[in-house]
């Protein structure tokens, strides 16, 4: 595959994810990973991008990291690596601008991931994904991912699964 690598959100990638943020609000759906939202409920609209960094450099020190994958200067996608991941959310969530998908991005994504998710020390990685969540199941299974159990969260059937690291 292209020449792809991960890297943390900085101010020169300002462009790029107010892009790849319009793109998603358009097609709608779930944002995924979660950290990508701009969107603040106590002010009622969605910040700069330059407070979204701070929230980022926040997180970093206390809950997850967040990596851009890139191609070249494009951004194609995100994956956040939690520190603490519980069973319903995992240590991960990933998740591929919708004009790139089906292009086997999320599975190179999460491969370029799993060193970084190892050196923090996580071990078993769990991943979690709605059951009718075909793409992300399929990017977690060609990663080394195991199903381990499904259970239910807030109605919603989600898929547990595990990578030896």
């Amino acid at each position: 595959m292209e020449d792809l690598y991960l890297e943390r959100p900085s101010f020169k990638h300002k462009e790029q994810y107010e892009s790849m943020m319009n793109e998603w609000e358009t097609y709608g759906g779930r944002l995924n990973p979660g950290a990508l939202r701009r969107y603040s409920h106590i002010e009622q609209k969605n910040v700069t991008y330059e407070k979204w960094l701070n929230w980022i450099e926040e997180d970093r020190k206390t809950i997850q990291d967040l990596f851009f994958l890139m191609k070249e200067t494009s951004l194609l996608g995100a994956i956040s690596i939690r520190y603490k991941g519980d069973a319903v959310d995992g240590h991960s969530g990933f998740g591929i601008r919708p004009s790139e998908r089906n292009k086997g991005y999320a599975t190179k994504m999460l491969s370029l991931a799993l060193p970084i998710i190892k050196n923090y020390g996580i071990n078993p990685l769990i991943l979690s994904c709605a059951k009718d969540n075909i793409g992300s199941a399929k990017t977690i299974q060609n990663n080394g991912g195991k199903y381990v159990q499904e259970i239910v969260d807030g109605g919603e059937i989600v898929n547990i699964y595990h990578i030896k690291l």
